[in-house]
């Protein structure tokens, strides 16, 4: 009688606010239907992971990650991946601070089909005529002063560095950084390495794979719950229908039978 009377009581229950808030999807500028581990805007940061917060301005989601802002261009919740762009980098090759990316962390890791692009900035002239396997140009200025600047993928750097001449130019120039771009993007630069081609790697991006709990989450929402976190432990958390757990909503069970 005690247990028939526990499942009537539990049945008759409001369900819990955490629950049904992170229930639903929600819309963040461009990005539709995001879940766990994204909040931010609409989404309270107990419906997801304190790293994947989102600013959500116009058309544009842009996430934060070791200090730098990222343009978020799409998400796959299915396979945990995102595609970014460094936000200096948005319809732009000469932003105003040039410093590397650096997305390697606890919570973000690069995709397997991205490939490294290096950019030299504001390097001397070369003293002779340029041959054809000599690195493609691409244009900055700076206060109005026009720089001679280059750029190189991982296959055409190996190239470059047996050549003497080509190695002492790019090793005179001022300034190198190294973008993360799509394997399908590096394939298009190394047989059309076009201004225009190098515009267009930047602005699609590279691919990000992310791990918040993954598993944790996996088996939250097996067992009927929503995964979150909790602010006061600063743990993952799964909210069911009667409250929130540590794990899975059949701890919940187990809890109410304690």
């Amino acid at each position: 009688m005690t247990i028939i009377l526990n499942q009537i009581l539990t049945s008759c229950a409001a369900d819990d606010v955490h629950y049904l808030k992170c229930g639903s999807p929600f819309h963040c500028a461009n990005l539709k239907n995001l879940s766990y581990p994204f909040w931010g805007f609409s989404r309270p940061l107990y419906c997801g992971h304190p790293a994947f917060k989102l600013q959500c301005t116009g058309e544009v989601a842009t996430v934060t990650i070791m200090s730098e802002n990222y343009r978020v261009l799409e998400v796959n919740d299915s396979d945990h991946r995102i595609k970014l762009v460094r936000t200096d980098y948005w319809n732009n090759t000469c932003p105003t601070s040039l410093r590397n990316f650096t997305i390697g962390c606890t919570f973000f890791d690069y995709g397997s089909d991205s490939r490294n692009l290096t950019l030299y900035y504001d390097c001397s002239s070369p003293s002779f005529l340029q041959p054809d396997s000599f690195p493609p140009k691409f244009n900055c200025s700076v206060n109005g002063t026009q720089m001679n600047n280059y750029f190189v993928d991982e296959s055409m750097l190996a190239n470059a560095e047996t050549s003497v001449s080509i190695s002492e130019i790019l090793g005179a120039c001022k300034s190198r950084v190294v973008v993360p771009i799509l394997e399908s993007e590096a394939e298009v630069l190394e047989t059309n390495s076009t201004v225009e081609n190098l515009k267009a790697a930047l602005e699609n991006g590279f691919g990000v794979e992310w791990e918040a709990n993954n598993s944790l989450c996996d088996e939250c929402q097996n067992s009927g719950g929503h995964c979150g976190y909790d602010p006061i432990s600063s743990e993952f958390a799964c909210h069911c229908r009667g409250g929130s757990f540590p794990s899975t909503c059949k701890s919940a069970i187990k809890h109410g039978g304690n």
